[in-house]
């Protein structure tokens, strides 16, 4: 590639994002937030200090965000949500309020991030975070604001990843702590780069810091070396707080306004904000959120920020009412299987002590039975004997919502409210199979729903939804699933994710460990089997079901031990200690096996075989909870970008595997999208850091979905298992508040802050094996409203690379060429293979490629050295180019911005990649070491020179500025206390060619200083140049 010199030329580049839908209810109206709720982990204690500190943290959060935002948003209503245990306390009754739809978890520490304030942000940049995390020690002990600074001002950094979707400034894991910048000089990962100090390296074993060598390889900081920033700053400081919140001064964010420059974006450091945000602002990511475009203008009148507090205890149980669809269409074979899932959602699932009513409806609707508590199976066998056996007539749903609310027809005494409860928070899951076709409709009751407080959820067992039922479930904060007739199985997993309790005691929840659908014919037998681990095993169930006849399946179910269960008698068989186990039900078609005690961890085998006549289909699910409470279970949790879908658009899967707060990596995570036919299509998810994963390794596994077959309804359900390498993460990437490791003082002296040392790290990862294990997990279901897609169609461009990066592959060779680095997308978004790539490319102004992509100069295919454009790899794969940069210029050292995107053989285009800075030396910026002169203190006394203060002894002692320094560091030519260097004067990177001196460490305000050995050329070249800048 020849590079010439190049005018200013606009170039575009779409910020990727990758949208992650949030489940907060936090609006804003009038500048103030409502809405927010904050969730107590059912594991804490009770304890009103803690009730009292999250008040006032959030209080002075609600005052400092009014600042941040420039008087535009502050927090006005807060609830805090207490465990349903929590007695002492007076608490009101909560409504839809849960733990598992909390904005803030108060809970006990992730064993990653320790007592740090962070956030779980899955989504790209201006996408909502999932919550933030904080511990209750964080917000009980004050000695917490050492090293994360004042609470207030830290939870707004949280709130600028959670609400507004921006990232840190600072290096986070897998971002360089240090980089050069334009000017060849060494800077410090922070926003803005005028906030100053010096670079140090702690040792906590003695309380001392020393200044940080420089690595032989790149002249960077070596490695643990740390910035440090100066205790007082100029006045002019006033930014910001997604880099180092904890310093006095900051009450803003880095912002774009050139009218005040000291807060300008720091646009080249090598941080998440920039790649995610594509150099953009936090503040211009900000502005541009729906909080503040064209709404919630700056307010002044606005006197007092403090929210209003509610504080609310969930009811002690669930309360449902299915609402069971009993139309002619559902007559046959989906009524049988409505009453088999059913029947296991009652016999298995809801939890004792929750409560269930039943009503059904066709061309009208009836209550089968009011809210009965499940305190015994007495309970269960009556409402099965209860559930509907006929079908016929018209669809009324909203009849059966109308039965649901009411006892009577058109009274207002609701079936939530018979046992003198609150209706708000009651579930409503109605079961249906096709558009409603009889007055009332769901948009005439919709209001009624929706005033009582119920949670509508929908499970449509259709290819095509009611979409006003749809749109009543999101309204009311519900979920909509979608199965099959072909395959009840992703139902049973819907029904299995409604009867989750929702109120984070992982201990109490029932999880799904395994789930197939398999066929049996006459005389043959299915094999499979189950791994059991050990972080679950009580409660464990094995349940078979089949779909035709009354004659039952035969099932041996093998321990791992050797020993089996069986459904009928087997000749010399090593029967384990309890048989016969299993429980048939021929009413229901169902045989389970409910296993006393703890489940033996490991492979549980299962052997179905079928005296039918003709082929059965068959479910093989297994359940189980965690095992005890010492040990967090795995846990699996699972959704989708969107639930709507038009042509061209893809739509996102992710899924996050964590046991406790730790992230689980390296497993295999498989997406079964089921179509609109029944037809499963496999989507295989990853957590590799590429589109549409944000981060990589941090537990969170996604991917595109874009084979739609046909519009209609399409069900999504997720499963998890090990692999050899699958382990827990003892480090990982994440959006943190940002820790204070010290200051400098204003006397020069270090102020090491002792309790940063918990938080100093490689976040290099240490494997903890997770065994073997797997998860099953059913997501709510997504529409596709565009048109039918073939093989032979093309509607899907490459998906945005998200993560190229560049570097000079010599920084001592300047004809060593640029590296560029990144992960090959698909034909299809991250699917398939690209036909080719387009590489372009800026000098100087990088943040031009973020506005005129077409028009930046492109890289050919002769300035390739390695790697081809015209011949991508397959999705998914690690692509490196190696860039020519031949060229004639009079600097040290020229600023290179790269972006790229790929295009495939019907020539849609992807949007362009992230902007990829680099600084690419002509001119070497590590110092070459020359020959000392021992016992050389000084030549010449230099100390003054007219009215000039001391420019240094020129001794070999660690005080000693370089001549790469000497121009351009604050401790020489001083206006006052750390002044700016001037801008005038030669900087390092002209200088750093010359053979005159060693640089062995330095420490730097926001820039360079260095120790050196000179040798006797070094020591008269510098005293060359303070009389030459003297006389001019």
């Amino acid at each position: 590639m020849i590079l010439v010199n190049l005018s200013f030329i606009l170039c575009v580049l779409a910020c990727f994002k990758d949208v992650i839908v949030s489940s907060s209810i936090v609006t804003i109206s009038n500048n103030g937030y409502s809405g927010l709720l904050i969730a107590i982990n059912p594991e804490v204690p009770e304890s009103s200090q803690l009730i009292d500190a999250i008040k006032e943290v959030w209080t002075d959060a609600s005052k400092a965000l009014y600042t941040a935002t420039k008087q535009r948003a502050y927090f006005d209503q807060i609830t805090i949500l207490v465990p349903k245990f929590w007695n002492e306390g007076t608490y009101q009754p909560a409504g839809k309020e849960t733990y598992d739809a909390a904005d803030v978890l108060v809970a006990y520490p992730n064993p990653v991030y320790q007592d740090q304030p962070y956030t779980l942000q899955y989504g790209g940049c201006g996408e909502p975070g999932t919550y933030i995390h904080l511990t209750p020690s964080y917000l009980v002990n004050d000695s917490f604001v050492d090293i994360f600074g004042p609470k207030g001002k830290a939870m707004a950094h949280e709130w600028g990843h959670y609400r507004w979707g921006v990232f840190d400034e600072t290096p986070t894991y897998g971002y360089d702590p240090f980089y050069y910048n334009s000017m060849g000089q060494i800077e410090a990962t922070r926003c803005p780069v005028n906030l100053k100090g010096e670079f140090k390296v702690i040792d906590y074993s003695t309380g001392t810091t020393h200044d940080c060598q420089r690595n032989v390889q790149d002249g960077l900081p070596e490695d643990n070396c740390v910035f440090f920033p100066y205790e007082e700053q100029s006045s002019y400081l006033t930014s910001s707080f997604m880099s180092n919140q904890y310093i006095k001064q900051v009450e803003l964010f880095c912002h774009n306004d050139k009218n005040d420059p000291y807060n300008i974006h720091n646009n080249e450091a090598p941080n998440e904000q920039n790649r995610m945000c594509n150099l953009r602002s936090t503040w211009e990511v900000i502005l541009d959120s729906s909080d503040f475009s064209n709404v919630n203008s700056p307010n002044v009148e606005i006197l007092d920020t403090s929210p209003t507090f509610r504080v609310v205890k969930p009811s002690s149980s669930k309360r449902y009412v299915l609402v069971l669809d009993t139309s002619g269409s559902m007559d046959g074979k989906k009524l049988e299987q409505m009453r088999q899932v059913v029947s296991i959602f009652i016999g298995q699932f809801v939890p004792t002590g929750d409560q269930v009513a039943l009503v059904e409806f066709a061309s009208s609707a009836s209550k089968l039975t009011s809210l009965r508590t499940l305190t015994d199976q007495s309970d269960r066998d009556f409402l099965l004997t209860k559930l509907p056996k006929d079908a016929s007539g018209n669809t009324c749903i909203g009849c059966g919502l109308q039965s649901a609310l009411a006892v009577k027809p058109n009274t207002l005494i609701f079936i939530l409210e018979e046992n003198g409860e609150d209706p708000a928070g009651g579930n409503i899951v109605v079961f249906t199979d096709g558009e409603e076709n009889e007055n009332p409709y769901v948009k005439d009751v919709s209001h009624e729903v929706l005033r009582a407080g119920g949670v509508v959820h929908a499970i449509f067992f259709s290819t095509s939804a009611s979409n006003d039922l749809a749109t009543l479930v999101v309204d009311s904060g519900g979920i909509w699933f979608y199965g099959s007739d072909v395959s009840i199985n992703s139902i049973l997993g819907a029904f299995q994710t409604l009867a989750s309790p929702n109120d984070g005691d992982v201990y109490s929840e029932t999880f799904q460990v395994h789930s197939s659908t398999f066929d049996v014919d006459k005389y043959s037998t299915y094999n499979g089997y189950v791994d059991v681990d050990s972080t679950v095993g009580n409660n464990t169930v094995f349940t078979f079901i089949w779909d035709q006849y009354n004659i039952q399946i035969e099932v041996v179910l093998e321990h791992p031990s050797g020993c089996v269960y069986s459904t009928n008698h087997l000749a010399n068989a090593n029967y384990c200690t309890g048989q016969p186990l299993d429980k048939v039900d021929l009413t229901f078609k169902v045989v389970s096996f409910p296993l006393p005690g703890t489940a033996e961890p490991g492979r549980w085998r299962y052997y179905v075989s079928s005296a039918a006549d003709r082929l059965q289909k068959v479910i093989a699910s297994v359940t189980s909870q965690a095992a005890d409470r010492s040990k967090q279970p795995i846990v699996v949790s699972s959704g989708l970008d969107k639930t709507d879908v038009g042509t061209g658009d893809a739509i996102v899967v992710y899924a996050q595997v964590s046991q406790g707060f730790a992230p689980v990596l390296d497993a295999n995570v498989l997406a079964l999208v089921q179509q609109p036919d029944g037809i499963v299509k496999e989507l295989e998810l990853y957590d590799a850091g590429a589109a549409p994963d944000v981060r990589a390794d941090d537990g969170v596994y996604s991917r595109f979905f874009t084979s739609y077959s046909t519009p209609g309804s399409y069900g999504v359900q997720v499963t998890v298992s090990q692999t050899a390498k699958s382990y827990k993460a003892t480090r990982v990437a994440g959006s943190r508040a940002p820790v204070n490791f010290g200051t400098i003082k204003a006397d020069g002296s270090v102020s090491i802050n002792p309790d940063g040392m918990q938080y100093v790290g490689t976040n290099d990862v240490t494997p903890v094996e997770t065994g073997n294990f797997s998860r099953v997990v059913t997501n709510e279901g997504f529409q596709y409203t565009g048109i039918a897609v073939s093989e032979a169609d093309d509607f899907f461009p490459p998906s945005a690379i998200s993560d190229l990066k560049a570097e000079q592959m010599d920084v001592n060779d300047p004809n060593s060429g640029v590296a560029l680095s990144f992960t090959a997308p698909g034909n299809d978004y991250d699917q398939g293979t690209a036909f080719r790539f387009e590489l372009r490319y800026v000098i100087d102004n990088v943040t031009q490629l973020v506005d005129e992509f077409e028009n930046c100069t492109i890289v050919e295919d002769t300035d390739v050295i390695e790697g081809n454009l015209t011949q991508p790899k397959v999705a998914g794969s690690k692509e490196v180019f190696l860039i020519s940069t031949n060229g004639s210029f009079t600097t040290n050292q020229i600023t290179l911005g790269f972006a790229l995107l790929a295009i495939d053989e019907s020539g849609n285009r992807a949007d362009p990649s992230n902007v990829a800075p680099i600084t690419y030396f002509y001119s070497s910026p590590v110092v070459i070491q020359t020959t000392t002169v021992d016992d050389l203190t000084t030549v010449g006394d230099l100390t003054t020179v007219g009215d000039l203060t001391t420019v240094g002894d020129l001794t070999t002692d660690a005080n000693t500025p370089s001549i790469a320094n000497d121009f351009t560091t604050d401790s020489n030519f001083t206006t006052d206390n750390y002044s700016t260097p001037k801008d005038d004067i030669t900087t390092e990177g002209y200088f750093i060619t010359e053979d005159y001196t060693t640089t062995d460490s330095y420490s730097t305000e926001g820039g360079n200083a260095s120790r050196v050995t000179a040798t006797i050329n070094s020591i008269l070249f510098m005293a060359t140049l303070i009389l030459y800048f003297l006389m001019t």
